[in-house]
């Protein structure tokens, strides 16, 4: 299989693939389409590096392609919501998206183990996000 390094590594290439893709902001079908181009880049990508990252090819692929889609996900969401409170000013919270995904990759490479927070901050970042909209639409249902 690999060393944990190597399999942080293809994570956190992956994440910062779908940090870029969901930099964009996209919603709806088009945010399904971003996220199926970043998990075909994550895919290729983790293909590519698995020689470097010491795993086999599917194995590599599979880590970067995981990391590529709950990335895409979450930023887009986050993004998307950003740019729905400030209006059409959103190009600059792509950009400092684009400098933080350039960061994980500094991460990934230099310090692997740590591409694990990263993830770990995304999730909660999406769980706590979809909490928020569960209680906010029922609060709108007790309105009725």
């Amino acid at each position: 299989m690999g060393s944990l390094s190597g399999v942080c590594l293809e994570l956190g290439i992956g994440l910062a693939i779908g940090m870029l893709a969901g930099a964009t902001g996209t919603h709806g079908s088009a945010r399904g389409r971003m996220t199926l181009l970043a998990a075909a880049i994550g895919l290729v990508v983790g293909a590519l590096l698995a020689g470097a990252a010491d795993l086999d090819a599917p194995v590599g692929a599979i880590f970067c392609l995981i990391g590529a889609v709950a990335a895409c996900v979450v930023v887009s969401d986050v993004v998307s919501g950003a740019g729905r409170r400030e209006g059409s000013g959103s190009g600059a919270l792509g950009f400092l998206v684009s400098l933080a995904a350039l960061v994980v990759v500094a991460i990934s490479i230099l310090l692997a183990p740590l591409a694990l927070a990263v993830l770990v901050g995304l999730v909660w970042l999406g769980v706590s996000r979809h909490r928020r909209a569960q209680r906010k639409h029922a609060g709108l249902r007790v309105l009725r």
